[in-house]
């Protein structure tokens, strides 16, 4: 498992000494695992493919234009299946940024999910384990909210959690005692 980046080179598990999290900002990229997983179904709908072929070209009887348009469907779904995949492992895009100021997050694709906002809206970061991981819940003072998926991170879960808290707090005014 890599770190994930920062433009400093620092780790997001060692923040500065009296500023817990709060420091240059944090980027945290997708998974890896991610992009494999879709050139693995990528591999699945390309053999639905080759075996509707194969089988239209053994069964004289399912010879048909609905066979043929299956096919395209198939062959067209690989494609973009392969193009999202290749994207997703070879983009330098973040699945998630902490600054000072707020944070970017791409790791949910719910509408009702905020993708950024600033400290200073922030009322609360919540940890929920589930059946699929932890998963953060950002909560603004608005009543919106902003689901931080952790199982698609390339981070492990307690210094992003480290690290949305001591933003938060900063943000907030509230320092550790010391």
């Amino acid at each position: 498992m890599s770190a994930p980046q920062t433009p400093s080179g620092s780790t997001p598990g060692s923040p500065t000494p009296g500023s817990p999290g709060a420091s240059s900002p944090v980027s945290y990229r997708l998974r890896p695992a991610l992009g494999v997983r879709m050139l693995g179904m990528a591999c699945v709908w390309l053999a639905l493919a080759v075996v509707l072929e194969a089988l239209r070209r053994g069964v004289p009887a399912i010879d048909g234009t609905l066979v043929v348009v299956l096919e395209w469907i198939f062959f067209a779904v690989f494609v973009i299946v392969v193009a999202l995949a290749a994207w997703s492992l070879l983009s330098r895009r973040s699945g998630l940024v902490l600054s000072d100021e707020g944070f970017v997050n791409r790791t949910n694709w719910r509408r009702d999910s905020v993708r950024s906002a600033r400290w200073s809206e922030v009322a609360d970061v919540r940890r929920s384990d589930g059946d699929a991981g932890a998963v953060f819940v950002v909560a603004l003072a608005d009543g919106r909210r902003s689901l931080i998926a952790t199982r698609l991170l390339d981070a492990p879960v307690g210094s992003l959690e480290e690290q949305l808290q001591g933003r938060l707090n900063t943000a907030h005014g509230y320092r550790p005692f010391d």
